[in-house]
């Protein structure tokens, strides 16, 4: 009985959680940071919860396009013209979308955005080991600073795209 509530309190550290239905879910860095107010910026007209939601978008674009796949396709083994890149019609829409929301990122805020929203990992300064000296303190405020810009760049990004299909 001990061992099973050990286990179940390590499963809840890292970053698992119950939803309503009783599934065991893993909660992404995204929303972890989201839980915890790294994604409020007072100054801003956009909400932690917009930030949240394009960073979504962002992560489902990628997977949807499936950028690196592709690249890793042996094309000598397969009877594919090589003179341009034949996709499936909804492949291709959130691969271009994609391609021009990160281009909408400047350079400086897009390591931030890609670590947190689709490599799912926590930013480096959150993995320091001493995060109580003054320097790890505000290289976490920077660097979540970035996070939140580039967001904010992803939302004025989806929101021009949104006004241009309509």
């Amino acid at each position: 009985m001990i061992k099973k509530i050990a286990v179940k309190g390590e499963i809840l550290r890292k970053g698992y959680v119950k939803n309503n239905d009783g599934v065991i879910c893993h909660k992404t860095v995204l929303e972890r940071y989201y839980e915890r107010g790294y994604l409020d910026l007072p100054s801003s007209c956009f909400s932690a919860e917009d930030r949240k939601r394009v960073g979504e978008m962002l992560a489902k674009d990628y997977y949807l396009g499936l950028p690196n796949r592709l690249k890793s396709i042996d094309l000598s083994s397969v009877n594919i013209p090589t003179t341009g890149e034949i996709l499936p019609e909804g492949i291709q829409f959130y691969r271009e979308r994609y391609m021009e929301a990160m281009k909408a990122i400047p350079r400086e805020f897009r390591a931030a955005v890609f670590r947190v929203c689709l490599e799912d990992k926590k930013l480096i300064c959150d993995e320091a080991v001493d995060k109580n000296t003054l320097k790890n303190k505000n290289n976490s405020y920077h660097q979540k600073m970035l996070l939140n810009l580039g967001l904010e760049r992803l939302i004025k990004f989806y929101l021009q795209k949104n006004k241009k299909s309509s």
